[in-house]
């Protein structure tokens, strides 16, 4: 009599981490991943705990692709913690919208590709292909838009910066830890009356209409984190 015997179990070759809140849309991307890549394990997560508790379970992710938007977070946020993590796999982000400013901010956290949510297989390839070869990814058009973007902000950051004195940077940091008039006046030993002055100064150069208007705006262009 033969004996029958259990094949060993083989795990995936190909483990991919798919951070989306749209269960069509997993379904949709588990399609096409698996159309491009062999032997592959689909792990999806519909909101940011689940995410990070994958991420925690499985350092073995090969891949990772993160929608924008979600409904307990966004995905510059789940980014940035799963570079805290310190995960290796590749981090491509998804979205319905290419914002620059978003696509800018993305690859300061060091993604790997910027994928639009409208693109079908042939995005996905690309993007794949070019991670591989050791690139990061943008769609064509996205390049072109990011570089002229950034040469249009980097000129108008060094506008302003040229208008913002010593005093005022500091003004514009204690405004953003949420000081008040008074206690920053008190921290930096001036009169309440030069604060105002300053932060006056601060909305007509950073051209915001509210103190946390100017904190965003300042954010926006780098010059405070």
């Amino acid at each position: 009599m033969t004996e029958f015997r259990v094949p060993p179990y083989s795990a995936p070759s190909t483990s991919i981490l798919v951070i989306d809140d749209h269960p069509v849309f997993q379904d949709g991307i588990a399609v096409i991943l698996q159309a491009l890549l062999t032997d592959v394990e689909i792990i999806p997560a519909l909101n940011a705990d689940t995410a990070i508790a994958h991420a925690k379970a499985r350092p073995d992710l090969d891949w990772i692709f993160v929608d924008y938007q979600l409904p307990d977070s966004d995905g510059l946020s789940i980014i940035a913690q799963l570079n805290g993590l310190m995960v290796t796999a590749p981090i491509v982000m998804m979205s319905g919208v290419d914002e620059l400013e978003l696509v800018a901010k993305a690859l300061q956290l060091g993604v790997s590709g910027f994928i639009h949510k409208s693109g079908g297989k042939q995005i996905f390839k690309d993007c794949l292909q070019a991670i591989e070869q050791g690139k990061v990814y943008l769609p064509a058009d996205t390049q072109v838009r990011l570089e002229h973007y950034r040469q249009t902000i980097g000129k108008h950051t060094d506008a302003i910066k040229k208008q913002l004195s010593t005093r005022r940077m500091d003004v514009l940091l204690l405004v953003a830890e949420g000081y008040s008039n008074q206690e920053i006046a008190s921290s930096l030993s001036i009169s309440e009356a030069t604060v105002k002055s300053h932060v006056s100064a601060l909305m007509s150069i950073l051209d915001a209409d509210s103190r946390y208007h100017c904190v965003a705006e300042a954010r926006k262009l780098g010059l405070i984190k």
